[in-house]
């Protein structure tokens, strides 16, 4: 080839791949804008959920958005980012980075489009989460600086009373089709509110978010918003539902009660986990794991305590004097200590640790007794992350159910896991709100195996009840929700795990009531991510390492489980990958 032709050679090739870039760059580009639409329409309906993902944002003045009108407005709007999302394709988009992001954006759209047949605005009751916890997060975090964060705060505050009243009518709209939440989540609920409207106004919590500022005027203002307002709009939201709703509450636990009930948990399984699976085969894959854990019981109970049943081994796990917490404060240091103890172990396994710290605190006082599960709220730049646990549990816990807690809800579990991921840029900031139980409580689940690796428990108990539930959520839930199992049933079935609802197995049930296939997630998960491993340790052999695979999990964030199938994959194929 002539020296002329070459150089036009070059010239054509060079153009060519300009010009794929370029066009990949614009794909790109739609690709961010349609992301930004979505982050504007999630936080127009729902604004105070950017302080959980530390979205930046200029005004503070809007609540939670619960007018039917507007729901079919905001699901109509989701409906044509989904069609213009459809239109992209994935592989012209221009670095890895944008195609996990592509993959997370446009599974979670499709989940919840598919939610939409559980109608779920329709039995919007749950003593697990809800608005009053909503309300006692902004305290913290509601902005009271500025003249304008003040009248924001009073325009936001005031917008809940609208709220509740608007919840009354939506329940009783879910009541006239047939949707309800059992009696006992009512109850469990009630109790919270009726601990809320009960205190004297002077004390009352949410008086902390005027406190924050010296600005006299708006303590007066908004202390007589609380009075005036608020506090009288959830004392007609709690006559509402003792009076009228609980009385025509289902009784029944499982969500088969309800209209389309199997096809909206199919649709909840998938939003938890990312899978699309029936109830039957998570019930069978659970069972199946639940088998293995029985035998390595048997097994540790031979060596840590001379039993060879596995009710023997998990009685004596459980009921061992010398690991029983005598008193709340003595569980908190317990906590902290192994929260300490797990952070100076992490280096070993980690390429780097998360630069946000985590601290363990009790729930508010008016959470507590009622049911609210030990759960972890991420941190931010501004502050600390929180392990929350129920300080009135303590007679349940014993040594080793701290230890699994601790770890699951801190190091390595879901700390761990978020706030490393806190510290990389994301491809658009609404990717925080993609995430799916599956992956987070899956590494959460993991996290209990590695810490036992690690080293980290010191309790013979914790060696035995990390083995005990795992996977027993996937089998109860299904049982209870659509499988026919009857309350019995389940709670002998959560019994025989040892845990701390052993006790009293109505927490989990009712727990497992308020949000079905959630505790499905946990399991579903981990499985997977040791199939993973097992996977990679078989194709590295000796050159397998620990920190190498965990940066692997983590390194995208919270992703669909096919996506971090994929990426893993790609870890040991040596196949070239986008940057």
């Amino acid at each position: 080839m002539n020296n002329f032709l070459y150089c036009r050679l070059i010239i054509i090739l060079f153009f060519v791949a300009s010009t794929n870039n370029l066009a990949a760059k614009s794909v790109t580009k739609q690709l961010s804008n349609l992301a930004q639409n979505y982050y504007d329409l999630r936080l127009e309906i729902a604004q105070p959920m950017a302080y959980y993902y530390n979205f930046k944002i200029s005004r503070h003045n809007k609540f939670i958005d619960n007018d039917p009108v507007n729901l079919k407005k905001y699901e109509a709007r989701e409906d044509r980012i989904y069609q213009q999302l459809k239109s992209i394709k994935a592989a012209d988009l221009d670095t890895q980075q944008a195609e996990v992001f592509y993959a997370q954006f446009i599974e979670s759209l499709e989940s919840s489009i598919e939610q939409r047949i559980c109608k779920s605005e329709l039995w919007n009751i749950s003593h697990m989460f809800g608005p009053h916890s909503t309300l006692n997060f902004l305290i913290n975090v509601q902005p009271v600086e500025t003249e304008q964060n003040k009248q924001d705060a009073l325009a936001r505050w005031g917008q809940v009373a609208l709220y509740y009243d608007q919840e009354i009518e939506n329940l009783n709209r879910g009541l006239g089709q047939g949707y309800s939440v059992p009696k006992r989540v009512v109850k469990r609920l009630l109790q919270q509110i009726n601990n809320l409207i009960s205190l004297e106004i002077d004390n009352h919590p949410y008086l902390k978010l005027s406190e924050r500022t010296v600005d006299v005027q708006f303590k007066k203002a908004f202390k007589n918003l609380l009075n005036d307002q608020l506090l009288p709009s959830l004392s007609r939201y709690s006559a509402y539902l003792e009076n009228q709703y609980l009385p025509a509450a289902r009784e029944s636990l499982g969500i088969h009660a309800l209209p389309k009930g199997r096809e909206c948990y199919m649709a909840l399984y998938r939003s938890y986990t990312t899978m699309q699976r029936t109830p039957e085969t998570v019930f069978e894959i659970g069972n199946a794991a639940v088998n293995e854990n029985i035998k390595a019981v048997i097994a540790l109970g031979k060596t840590l305590y001379g039993e060879t049943t596995f009710a023997g081994t998990v009685a004596k796990a459980s009921q061992d004097k010398t690991e029983e917490f005598n008193s709340a404060e003595q569980m908190h240091e317990f906590y902290v200590a192994v929260v300490d103890r797990a952070k100076a172990t992490m280096p070993k396994y980690f390429l780097k640790m998360p630069s946000i710290e985590m601290e363990v605190e009790a729930i508010p006082e008016y959470q507590q007794g009622a049911g609210v599960s030990a759960h972890y709220n991420q941190g931010s730049a501004d502050r600390k992350a929180k392990f929350f646990y129920d300080p009135t549990t303590f007679p349940l816990e014993n040594f080793g159910s701290g230890e699994i807690v601790s770890v699951h809800e801190g190091y390595p579990g879901h700390h761990m896991q978020i706030a490393l991921v806190q510290d990389i840029k994301p491809f658009h900031p609404v990717a925080d709100m993609f995430s799916n139980s599956a992956f987070s409580e899956g590494w959460a689940r993991y996290s209990e195996t590695l810490a036992e690796e690690a080293g980290i428990f010191q309790s013979k108990s914790a060696k035995i009840l990390r083995r005990t539930w795992p996977a027993r959520g996937m089998v109860a839930d299904t049982g209870m929700h659509l499988l026919g199992w009857s309350n019995e049933t389940v709670a002998e079935f959560l019994s025989a795990s040892g845990k701390s609802f052993a006790k009293a197995p109505d927490v989990m049930m009712d727990r497992m009531a308020a949000i079905p296939a959630q505790l499905t997630a946990y399991d579903s998960g981990v499985l997977q991510i040791f199939a993973l491993r097992k996977k990679v340790q078989a194709a590295m052999g000796a050159r397998f390492n620990i920190k190498d695979f965990h940066h692997q999990i983590l390194k995208n964030g919270n992703v669909p489980m096919s996506v971090l199938e994929q990426q893993i994959i790609h870890s040991i194929s040596n196949k070239p990958i986008k940057e």
